[in-house]
């Protein structure tokens, strides 16, 4: 019997990534650093989750400008940027994915236990929830489990496997959502069912191992089993 939900946050709740890598580039340009994110490029990049491994991930292996760049600097590029895509965020520059209010709400009503695994910082959650839903996550998710939480973020099953230990429940007993095939791989690492809604950034991703595919997450795009769980 499913008892709980897990959602991932970018691009699954949110289409949140284009928002992210215009932040990026405008910190860039404020750093006069020479650097800036195509669509194409941080398409190829977000195959590395979390910020400041992206950042990290770059400089080893894209960077033909040769900046010399340390911990420190990637930690307070990641920091800028993460303040500036909160400003954004609370001018309402982000729309969630078509149905995830309604789906969330429902599921509520529906007494499923809620809970969040992402790789994205507590930070941005609550200025996302704060704007989209006017409300505080942890009034909503029972367990948030987020990237600066663990060693190790996805596509390794650690945050899943974190939120499972906290909800006190099995992997069959949940059901998670996702968007990309990162996080995909880390759900079935964590042996859960796995619904996918691939983003805009990863539209392209291999979701062979997804228990369901759906374009988003309105109530008659969801699978069967789901939709009679919230919605009966």
């Amino acid at each position: 019997m499913v008892k709980a939900l897990i959602f991932d946050v970018d691009g699954t709740i949110a289409e949140t990534e284009e928002l992210h890598r215009k932040a990026y580039n405008s910190i860039f340009a404020d750093e006069g650093i020479n650097w800036n994110w195509s669509k194409k490029l941080y398409k190829e990049l977000l195959k590395v989750t979390g910020g400041k491994e992206r950042l990290k991930h770059y400089k080893e292996n894209f960077n033909s400008k040769n900046y010399h760049l340390d911990i420190n600097d990637i930690s307070r590029i990641h920091s800028k940027k993460n303040e500036l895509y909160n400003k954004w965020v609370d001018e309402g520059l982000l729309q969630l994915r078509p149905g995830i209010k309604s789906l969330i709400d429902n599921a509520l009503k529906s007494k499923l236990q809620l809970a969040i695994s992402t790789s994205t910082s507590l930070m941005n959650v609550e200025a996302l929830f704060k704007k989209c839903f006017e409300i505080k996550p942890d009034l909503i998710f029972k367990v948030i489990a987020t990237g600066d939480m663990v060693k190790r973020k996805k596509p390794d099953p650690e945050l899943y496997l974190l939120a499972l230990n906290q909800l006190s429940l099995r992997p069959e007993e949940c059901i998670a959502l996702e968007d990309s095939n990162n996080g995909l791989i880390s759900a079935k690492r964590a042996k859960l069912k796995t619904i996918c809604s691939p983003s805009k950034y990863h539209i392209d991703d291999n979701f062979e191992e997804a228990d369901f595919i759906c374009d988003d997450f309105t109530k008659d795009k969801l699978p069967p089993e789901l939709r009679q769980l919230i919605y009966t």
